[in-house]
């Protein structure tokens, strides 16, 4: 049996992705908590639609996915999310799904 990758919650995970091509360029904040879900992979957000439209919340969600690489023994839970009217959109927030992640495995090596 593999080990767990999140053998404890890791909680309240602040992911913000800003690149400037210019003047502006894609941006996204999320928080997340990251769990063991023994039952598999597990996505959900307490952030409603008229806080995050559905497709960046999915973008983070495709972030998080491809960056675990196939690991399925993890809840995610996306907590809250900012986003700028003009500059977010679903790469942004697919660049701070993955940031999310490996901000989540260091903290658990900081803490050992």
């Amino acid at each position: 049996m593999q080990t767990p990758l999140f053998p404890r919650p890791v909680r309240g995970v602040r992911a913000i992705y800003r690149k400037n091509i210019g003047a502006c360029g894609p941006f996204a904040d999320i928080t997340v908590d990251f769990e063991p879900n023994p039952d598999g992979f597990e996505f959900v957000t307490l952030v409603g639609e008229d806080e995050l439209e559905a497709s960046y919340a999915e973008a983070a969600r495709e972030g998080i996915r491809q960056e675990l690489a196939g690991r399925t023994d993890v809840r995610v839970t996306l907590t809250a999310a900012r986003v700028h009217e003009v500059d977010s959109n679903e790469i942004g927030f697919e660049q701070a799904g993955r940031l999310a992640v490996r901000q989540a495995v260091a903290a658990l090596g900081s803490d050992g």
